[in-house]
């Protein structure tokens, strides 16, 4: 991307290319990739929706993937985007934030579209929270699941056994290579930079079994405490093992799990403490795919990640 991103018929009043700000001032708002600079204000940015996100959690996305800022004359960054790109036919897109000053011009859509030229040919993945969606089906996305925001303070849960043989134990960068496998058989995404960086930063299990990987997770910090996520696994049973293994060792921590509504462990996580606060919704521009056999998605990375 070169120079500053301009569309024909932006949305809502225009004067040669510029938008009329509250006070009757005229600023051009121009478009340019996201740098280290901008981490602090883009931050910004999303505390004054009231989102979680730590700087150090804008400093992680940003170490994994690339964005945009919507800027004015006077240099405030005033609108996000970023983007993870995974292989070489996918990108998860997010942090999708437009000012409340800004709001109704149109720039929204002129980051969704600058995204979009700068990621032509991939298939492209996001949850929508309900103000945006609107958006994002004109641009051609298609809703394609629902996913829960599940978080409360965690207490200590039991342990849930898993059949003989089988065993939960530290993952390690030997253990990539396999997790890899089996994150690419639930969703059909590379996303093996962004696994290693997980690893970096967090903590990950695999479930073993005779040495085979059947499940893997990894908790890390973000937002208010812990997030737990990805839950990969052939089988509930081994997501939910898991899952109560983070939850005990994160016991009086606020904890948080970004869950598909058809994994089907909605009804326990209500039974073990970690109540729906909120759902988004996940959306494509590409054919809807169907999980390998015995492998699914039971938390997210993240909401913007995926």
């Amino acid at each position: 991307m070169t120079g500053p991103f301009t569309m024909p018929n932006v949305e809502d009043a225009t004067v040669s290319g510029k938008t009329r700000t509250e006070n009757g001032r005229l600023a051009a708002i121009e478009l340019r990739p996201m740098q280290d600079g901008d981490i602090d204000a883009a931050s910004g940015l999303s505390k004054a929706l009231g989102w979680p996100h730590r700087l150090e959690d804008w400093k992680f996305m940003f170490a994994v993937g690339q964005g945009l800022v919507a800027v004015t004359a006077d240099g405030e960054v005033v609108g996000s985007l970023m983007w993870w790109p995974y292989g070489q036919d996918d990108a998860a897109v997010g942090m999708v934030i437009v000012s409340s000053v800004w709001q109704g011009h149109g720039i929204g859509r002129r980051l969704m579209v600058e995204a979009r030229t700068a990621l032509h040919g991939r298939a492209l993945h996001l949850n929508a929270t309900p103000g945006g969606l609107p958006l994002y089906e004109k641009l051609g996305f298609r809703p394609c699941g629902v996913v829960e925001q599940r978080q409360a303070t965690a207490m200590t849960q039991p342990i849930v056994p898993l059949p003989e043989g089988m065993r939960l134990r530290p993952a390690g960068q030997n253990d990539l290579g396999a997790m890899m496998a089996l994150d690419r058989a639930a969703n059909g995404l590379d996303r093996h930079d962004l696994l290693a960086e997980l690893l970096r930063v967090g903590k990950g299990i695999v479930v073993d079994d005779g040495g085979a990987v059947v499940g893997y997770s990894i908790c890390r910090m973000f937002g208010w405490g812990k997030v737990i996520g990805p839950v990969v696994a052939t089988t509930a049973d081994f997501a939910q093992a898991m899952i109560a293994h983070w939850i005990g060792s994160c016991a009086g921590r606020f904890t948080r799990l970004d869950v598909p509504s058809d994994g089907g462990l909605s009804a326990w996580l209500d039974e073990i403490g970690l109540p729906l606060v909120d759902t988004v919704t996940t959306m494509t521009t590409a054919d809807v795919r169907t999980p390998a056999h015995g492998a699914q998605t039971f938390a997210l990375c993240s909401q913007a990640l995926g």
